[in-house]
């Protein structure tokens, strides 16, 4: 059962189970561009992603593609460039490892997913056990604790990529190697190949090899003829190679295809957390650029009868306000979208910004009848603003 053929087991069950299970579709919000999806991101930025080997080039990608995105960004370096450039750069800790967690991810997914495809297309198992991913890309990924299962898988690759054994080209006698072959499945009979997957993980091939030779170190030995070492060591070579190798080129597809699953999940959740801050980033602008006291003037078309007030938009982070505040504010350029919500109900007002962030114009809808427009022409910025 050669590394191909199992993989070929491996794709019509364990693969197809793992893949429903585990990346089942995620709640999406209403305003993640599709385009963004991790798998997407990926698919498009494949060969840069699978080059990245450390944290900085993580964030440096991170700021070359998906900060040119960002419609607030845009908006603000028209008016401040280099307010925008500051607040670009100094991204706090917390955001840099989400950044550098998710990327991380994203290479290990596509290094899975490289290996999986040579193990359908290639014949070659030493070919296939070779190098997957530079020293320090297995450096920097396997310092992710996300990503535990990835150094597991690296490190049981690289036992196998690393066999002492050799084919002695010796002639088997086929009675003595059948005694040899009986010997040792009747004594793993009460267990199955998952004690020869842990004594592979924990000693290597030296185990495997140490374990074979208990067939000699019987008290009562089936023949009295004596064998050579030679004829030993081919015992085992052909034992390991027709019996215990197909084990544990099987575990390593499994344990690939479980890595694939933790990345997709770790990408998944790394990247919740990156939209979340960027859409609290963008909240946060909304709210300075309309941070001040404004003179407000609404008409309302079902009496046409004109309604007066002072509205004061708090800055971002102030707990107390003189007044009710929008529970939504958004900003996509100069177009302002604000969501009231109250006890009765929500209003939700559709705005332009015009002569500088000093004019706004719109219209309103009330969920319980009243609509209509809105003129609004700030008064005072806030201080520091």
């Amino acid at each position: 059962m050669s590394l191909p053929i199992a993989l070929r087991w491996l794709n019509t069950s364990v693969i197809l189970f793992c893949f429903c299970s585990l990346w089942a579709p995620h709640p999406i919000s209403a305003h993640t561009n599709s385009a963004e999806y991790p798998v997407s991101i990926l698919k498009d930025h494949r060969q840069k992603i699978l080059q990245l080997s450390s944290d900085n080039e993580a964030l440096t990608f991170h700021k070359n593609i998906f900060s040119k995105t960002q419609p607030f960004e845009h908006s603000a370096s028209r008016r401040n460039p280099s307010k925008t450039s500051k607040t670009t750069d100094s991204i706090s800790v917390e955001k840099q490892r989400t950044i550098t967690t998710f990327l991380a991810s994203q290479t290990a997914i596509g290094i899975i997913q490289e290996f999986r495809e040579a193990a359908e297309s290639t014949l070659d198992d030493n070919h296939l056990l070779g190098t997957v991913l530079s020293v320090a890309q297995q450096e920097w990924l396997t310092s992710k604790p996300s990503l535990v299962g990835l150094k597991t898988f690296l490190e049981f690759k690289q036992k196998l990529a690393a066999s002492p054994l050799q084919d002695p080209g010796i002639l088997l006698f086929e009675n003595e190697y059948a005694q040899f072959t009986n010997f040792h499945e009747q004594s793993h009979s009460s267990t199955n190949n998952q004690s020869w997957i842990n004594l592979f993980t924990d000693f290597g091939f030296r185990g495997i090899e140490t374990k074979l030779h208990e067939y000699w170190q019987q008290k009562e030995q089936p023949t009295q003829q004596p064998i050579s070492d030679a004829h030993k060591q081919a015992y085992i070579h052909q034992y390991v190679a027709s019996k215990i190798l197909p084990v544990l080129h099987t575990h390593l597809l499994i344990l690939a295809i479980e890595v694939e699953g933790e990345a997709h999940e770790v990408a998944w959740s790394s990247w919740y957390a990156i939209q979340q801050w960027q859409q609290q980033e963008q909240s946060d602008y909304a709210m300075i650029r309309l941070c001040g006291t404004w003179k407000w003037i609404i008409h309302n078309h079902q009496n046409h009868g004109d309604h007066k007030s002072t509205m004061e938009f708090i800055p971002p982070g102030q707990e107390t306000a003189p007044q009710v505040q929008p529970t939504t504010i958004l900003i996509h350029g100069d177009t302002v979208y604000l969501k009231w919500t109250f006890a009765q109900g929500i209003q939700e007002d559709s705005l332009l910004l015009s002569n500088h962030d000093t004019r706004l114009e719109g219209t309103f809808t009330n969920s319980l009848g009243p609509y209509g427009s809105i003129s609004g022409q700030r008064i005072s910025k806030c201080k520091n603003k």
